[in-house]
């Protein structure tokens, strides 16, 4: 099973999403904040399209549950952040944080269940799980 909420929150001052800086803190902080694993660092970008209105900022951070993303477009006072997780994880501590981060009461939150026919169990098999941290452990040490 796959879960995906996606937030979009309005009204939030142009200066807010033009801090990147705090888009930044935000992509870091938010898998702790929903218990997940980060195992990548956050990637943001500065996006200039052909319309300069459309212009603003894209990142992401890769979880080891799957992905967190965000966009920010400053012209238009709105941030769109998604966390797909294969993960269950708690919608309210990651609405509560996007509220105090980006300072806004305005936010639309869409919540779907994918991969409902996925073959990846809730809880791995614990004989696989114990040979693939031991694989895992010699790997480091160099030994194969």
């Amino acid at each position: 099973m796959l879960v995906h909420l996606m937030l979009e929150l309005y009204n939030i001052d142009r200066a807010i999403l033009s801090d990147e800086a705090l888009l930044r803190r935000t992509l870091n902080e938010l898998p702790e904040r929903v218990a997940m694993e980060k195992v990548s660092p956050v990637h943001l970008y500065d996006i200039d399209t052909s319309n300069p209105l459309d212009a603003g900022m894209s990142g992401f951070v890769v979880i080891a549950q799957s992905h967190i993303s965000l966009h920010a477009w400053p012209e238009y006072g709105e941030v769109d952040i998604d966390i797909c997780s294969c993960k269950e994880f708690s919608q309210e501590d990651a609405i509560a944080f996007a509220k105090e981060i980006f300072k806004t009461d305005d936010v639309e939150a869409h919540f779907v269940v994918r991969a409902t026919r996925s073959l990846r169990p809730e809880e791995p098999d614990p004989v696989r799980y114990a040979e693939a941290m031991e694989a895992r452990r010699l790997a480091k040490m160099g030994v194969r």
